[in-house]
């Protein structure tokens, strides 16, 4: 029988508790439910627990009947860096070696106060001698780890490992998600991930500051739905009414005169909390999208606590314009039976984090186990015999060893004093050497920083000069609006011929991706008094990436000359 563990993920509202099968093959899943939290006890993954808190979770463990001992905490918080690397191809004990060997250039901080923990992502190269393994490394401070050791010890619980919620997350859906590319959107209380599986691989991951809480805040400030208290009954609202509801676009309501009934304006204030969650999740994918090479995304699938909300993933799909589905069920996993009749997205995490956790470690927390390990080989095995018989053997091999000759011992000797030598012939080189990593940590710190800040609106200047130089002279520019992502143009010509030319000019702009160059609005309108015909339409284009520089292409002229000289 597998050994049981607590699977538990701390939000901002509701504590997530599952009791499940700790590192087994198959999956199940025990007991399933919520506490809330009450006052706030965590800010962006770190804990600040109350008794009241503690209380709480362990009359709910009492009254679920939960006796196991072992507890598995997954946690999401942007103060945990990641970094995608190469290594050699070593055996997989010495990969955490090699890890930890190039630690500080992956994370150019002070690591004394970080763990690491690694996940392999998969190979690169087809030969055996020349492939490399694909990791994510991932630094999380120490201090963050204490709080949840402190909250075990005061539930009487041992720590088995402390999980990253989208490996979690990838552990359920990676059979799922077994053939093509696969995106898959958590959305939670104040934050979403992003991840990306393409052939039950995690190939990218991203966090996404935007949640459900003003949602569910705004669903908590009407009486349409009648009266909400609490974040669960909020939650429950929106799984079952249609609170989300996309904008039809004919701007009038449902009466005759245009006004809005109380119903419509309340939807109309979910949809405009749910819109930065929305634009958010849409960024990361099309920034995946435009980078990602091979085959296109197959699908989209969204989970967490949001993911049941009535209309989300329509409106999602309306907003990127690709299928998107909820997780009802995922390969090697009975969710549907273990859940029965309850909405268990926003579990997924949970019930994912016993399966393979990444395993953050308190530094005591190692030291202890390795300790203990140490002082239970020497307690557990009598190695007195074994003592005696190579004392024996020893005295044996000692009197013939003294016979025999000492050879090479002072070729050996001379070698050593040469060596010391040349040592202490280079300890000039140390500061230096000590200077260059110094300088190129500082380096890399303000570099990382810089890119940080840079925008594509700092390339706007650039913009403007093709808008000048490349739209035709017959294009009337309306009105022009841009953020760090896209640029949204509305122009009027005289014809959709000449509308589409200067489509087909913007689509030549080295600023822009000409593939996302895209018309989303096309009005022909007609002067009364003149009878002249204007064409009005808006133009949505996505920028390059920062520092973007188009290759250059050698024409027939150019190679012309060239053979001339």
């Amino acid at each position: 029988m597998a050994a049981k563990a607590i699977a538990i993920e701390i939000g901002y509202s509701l504590t997530k508790v599952c009791e499940v099968d700790y590192k087994a093959k198959t999956h199940k899943i025990y007991k399933s439910f919520t506490v809330t939290n009450g006052a706030e006890v965590v800010n962006d993954g770190a804990l600040m627990v109350s008794q009241e808190y503690v209380e709480n979770l362990r009359s709910a463990l009492a009254a679920n009947h939960v006796k196991t001992k072992q507890v598995v905490f997954t946690i999401t918080s942007s103060k945990i860096a990641s970094r995608e690397v190469t290594i050699p191809y070593v055996k997989e004990n010495r990969i955490a070696d090699v890890v930890n060997a190039n630690a500080t250039d992956y994370f150019p901080v002070d690591l004394s106060q970080y763990q690491l923990a690694y996940t392999i992502l998969g190979t690169i190269g087809e030969t055996k001698g020349a492939q490399q393994y694909k990791l994510l490394v991932m630094a999380v401070p120490s201090a963050l780890l204490s709080g949840y050791y402190d909250l075990a010890k005061a539930l009487k619980l041992e720590v088995a490992a402390i999980d990253y919620a989208s490996n979690s997350v990838f552990q359920v859906v990676k059979d799922e998600c077994a053939k093509g590319k696969h995106m898959i959107v958590k959305i939670d209380e104040r934050s979403s991930l992003v991840m990306a599986v393409e052939n039950s691989v995690l190939t990218f991951t991203r966090s996404v500051s935007y949640g459900v809480d003003e949602v569910m805040e705004t669903v908590m400030n009407t009486l349409c739905w009648g009266e909400v208290s609490s974040v669960e009954q909020a939650i429950r609202v929106l799984q079952r009414n249609d609170c989300i509801v996309p904008e039809s676009g004919d701007g009038t309501g449902s009466e005759e005169n245009g006004t809005k009934s109380a119903k419509e304006k309340a939807q109309e204030d979910v949809r405009d909390a749910v819109m930065p969650l929305i634009n958010g999740i849409t960024r990361v994918i099309d920034y995946y999208a435009s980078r990602a090479s091979g085959e296109a995304i197959e699908r989209i699938l969204i989970t967490g606590a949001g993911a049941d909300f009535k209309g989300l993933g329509e409106m999602l799909s309306r907003e990127i314009n690709m299928p998107v589905a909820v997780l009802k069920e995922a390969a090697g996993w009975n969710l549907m039976r273990n859940f029965k009749n309850e909405c268990f997205s926003e579990y997924i995490a949970c019930v994912g984090a016993a399966v393979a956790p990444l395993g953050f470690k308190r530094e005591t927390e190692k030291r202890g186990r390795e300790k203990a390990k140490k002082e239970g080989g020497e307690k557990g095995t009598n190695w007195a015999p074994l003592a005696y018989t190579v004392f024996g053997v020893g005295l044996v091999a000692a009197a013939a060893l003294a016979a025999v000759p000492m050879i090479g011992y002072a070729k050996l000797t001379k070698t050593n004093m040469e060596l010391k030598s040349e040592a202490g012939s280079l300890e000039d080189i140390i500061p230096i050497y000590n200077e260059y990593v110094a300088v190129k940590t500082e380096r890399a710190m303000v570099g990382a920083m810089y890119e940080a800040t840079e925008s594509r609106n700092e390339g706007l200047e650039e913009f403007l000069g093709e808008l000048e130089d490349k739209l035709p002279s017959n294009v009337n520019v309306v009105s022009f609006a841009s953020d760090a992502y896209e640029v949204t143009i509305n122009m009027k010509v005289q014809t959709k011929d000449d509308a589409g030319e200067a489509v087909e000019q913007m689509r030549t702009f080295h600023s822009l991706i000409p593939e996302r160059v895209t018309v989303t609005s096309l009005v022909e309108e007609e002067n009364e008094e003149s009878g002249e015909r204007v064409v009005n339409f808006t133009v949505t284009a996505a920028y390059q990436d920062v520092g973007y520089e188009p290759e250059e292409e050698i024409t027939d002229d150019a190679d012309e000359a060239d053979t001339v000289e």
